[in-house]
């Protein structure tokens, strides 16, 4: 049995949400396009529920309580590609020399997130003229979204407290040697010292251009030094901000709503530009005589791609979290001119992503949408045989590093059980409860009260909005009794029930004896209705599947050389944590988490395509 949906699907998530918000009426200007890229790279997207620039249209559902699992052999739910932004596996073929060129630089930089601006600043720094287009109308795209920045040794802030791991003194090579087995020697030990080497560097370099960094209570990560403690919404804006800045001052050519379309390749098969679309208009083509850098993140909204690239992603994520872009083109552009792939199957993801998709909404989803901070949340969670699973605490003065780690970790527990899917459950009493949970970081319910609420935007700065567009979408489905709930999340008869039984069991007893308990002053009976359940899995930030390149940043085809004249950074490059990894560890998606692997590629792409290239 299948469904029909005409719902009007809210812009909010886009138009007032993400990265963009906190520019106010500007948001409007950078998603009003097909934020993703020119028409002609992506045009499917835009009649797609998924797609940023149309509300959606009718199409067939398959009803969410019907099964746990739509794959044949029911081991997975397959997602409906009409709530993708894209669904495009296929490269993009580059372009010939044209006869003649719109504009001229030395190297071409293609995105301005994190990685981009980094790219584009240390470029013009070392003298290059540069060139940095962006399909979004403000700088910073996913970067600003972060809250920290993942450093385990290397970093001069962390030399105060004389930190570094595996043990202090820093020892860039004692830390490659203990990431390779972290990952099961599956990556490239080259490019993985070069990670650990010039990490901390990369941070250091940020501050001399301008970045105020703080060391976190735990010494195994940064963020910005003037950004709330309060919570985690647009964090890492004010460190994205300093280096655009500096790029200004350095004279980078910023064209923002300027997306890039095709690579140009010339008869020796050498990267000699970018075709962009500028203001989403006329096909403007760049020469870049030395090299194209591309730094345009990956591919967490594109259906086709996760599933050939990141299958574990594609069936155990239910959301995506990067609002901005995350395509794909530019992976699908590296493809087109021969590149090979590194990282197959790895992905990152935080826990509690909630299964909008799977009633009509849309994959990409606010990370502080008020339902999936409430999905967070230490609630009775079950698999689909009502096994329970263990909860971990982001609480530091309770756990230390390991409150950093579990919001990475628990997204793995969500992701991996039969279905692919978990199962939250709650009762009318649950916000009694959510003070004493006293969850950190970017688990932290958003309130009015906070600090610095002004960066949040207006339908998040109270997480009740979310949770109530949950209920109305009936994604959190709140029923009366245990039985009509159990029923419509397709478990079968008895699974929830049971567990419920179980868990006021323990409840009533006031101690967990679970393999992982629970605090005693968060074990809740599941007794008052309405009675309230959710299907979660992981929540999709970072693709780590992405181009081969090697130590150098360079691009490497599946001829096993470089691509001459290109580059890529993360999250278009791959490699960082090597195969098969659920949520790219060691601390949140490689040795640097996801933005701070961004900000070093960004830093060593500029710095080794200048010095390879341009001899400086």
């Amino acid at each position: 049995m299948t469904k029909q949906t005409s719902r009007s699907f809210s812009r909010r998530d886009f138009l007032a949400g993400g990265v963009m918000a906190a520019a106010g009426a500007a948001a409007a200007t950078v998603l009003g396009a097909d934020v993703a890229c020119a028409a002609e790279v992506n045009g499917p997207s835009s009649e797609r529920i998924g797609g940023w620039s149309k509300d959606g249209k009718d199409f067939d559902l398959a009803a969410s309580n019907e099964s746990n699992a739509s794959a044949p052999d029911g081991t997975y739910r397959e997602h409906n590609a009409e709530t993708f932004p894209a669904n495009d596996a296929t490269p993009i073929a580059p372009r010939p020399v044209p006869d003649v060129w719109d504009y001229e630089c030395d190297i071409c930089v293609v995105g301005a997130g994190g990685g981009g601006l980094n790219a584009a600043a240390r470029a013009a720094q070392l003298g290059a003229q540069t060139i940095c287009v962006e399909a979004l109308g403000l700088p910073g795209g996913n970067a600003q979204e972060a809250g920290m920045c993942g450093i385990l040794g290397g970093y001069s802030g962390q030399e105060e407290k004389q930190f570094a791991f595996p043990s202090y003194p820093f020892d860039a090579k004692a830390l490659t040697d203990w990431a390779m087995d972290e990952y099961h020697y599956a990556a490239d030990p080259n490019l993985i010292y070069k990670i650990a080497s010039e990490g901390g560097r990369s941070l250091d370099w940020m501050a001399e251009c301008g970045v105020q960094w703080r060391l976190g209570e735990v010494p195994v990560y940064v963020a910005p030094k003037n950004s709330t403690l309060d919570h985690h919404v647009l964090k890492m804006k004010d460190a994205t901000d300093a280096m655009f800045a500096y790029g200004q001052r350095h004279g980078v050519d910023y064209k923002f709503q300027s997306p890039a379309v095709a690579l140009v390749q010339d008869d020796d098969d050498r990267i000699v530009g970018v075709v962009i679309n500028e203001d989403f208009g006329e096909e403007r083509y760049i020469h870049a005589r030395n090299a194209v850098i591309l730094t345009a993140g990956g591919f967490c909204n594109n259906k086709a791609l996760l599933d050939k690239y990141i299958p574990t992603a594609a069936m155990g994520c239910a959301s995506s979290y990067l609002t901005a872009s995350e395509t794909g083109e530019c992976f699908r552009m590296g493809l087109g001119v021969g590149a090979d792939v590194s990282g197959f199957n790895s992905s990152a993801s935080f826990d509690g992503g909630v299964d909008w998709q799977a009633e009509g909404g849309q994959w990409a989803r606010f990370l502080y949408d008020g339902m999936t901070q409430l999905s967070r949340q230490p609630w009775l969670t079950i698999d689909r045989c009502g096994n329970r699973l263990r909860y971990m605490d982001s609480r530091v003065g309770e756990d230390g590093a390991n409150a950093i780690y579990a919001l990475g970790d628990l997204a793995t527990i969500q992701m991996t059980p039969p279905g692919h899917r978990s199962y939250i459950i709650f009762d009318a009493n649950y916000e009694d409860h959510l003070a004493g949970y006293a969850q950190e970081h970017c688990r932290k319910l958003i309130t009015p009260d906070l600090e610095q609420i002004e960066k949040v935007p207006e339908h998040y700065r109270d997480w009740h909005h979310g949770v109530q567009d949950a209920i109305d979408a009936d994604v959190l489905k709140r029923r009366d009794t245990l039985e009509e709930l159990e029923a419509d999340l397709g478990l079968a008869e008895g699974v929830l029930t049971e567990a419920v039984a179980k868990w006021n069991e323990t409840c009533a007893a006031g101690e967990d004896d679970f393999m992982y308990p629970m605090p005693a002053e968060w074990l809740h009976e599941i007794a008052t209705p309405p009675f309230y359940g959710c299907r979660i899995g992981g929540n999709l930030y970072g693709t780590k599947a992405g181009l081969l390149i090697n130590d150098q940043m360079q691009v490497i085809g599946t001829n096993g050389r470089p691509i001459a004249g290109l580059y890529a950074g993360w999250h278009t490059a791959g490699g960082a944590c090597g195969e098969n990894s659920y949520i790219g560890d060691p601390i949140l998606g490689s040795l640097m988490g996801d933005v701070g692997l961004a900000f070093c590629g960004g830093y060593l792409c500029g710095t080794s395509a200048v010095e390879n290239e341009m001899g400086a």
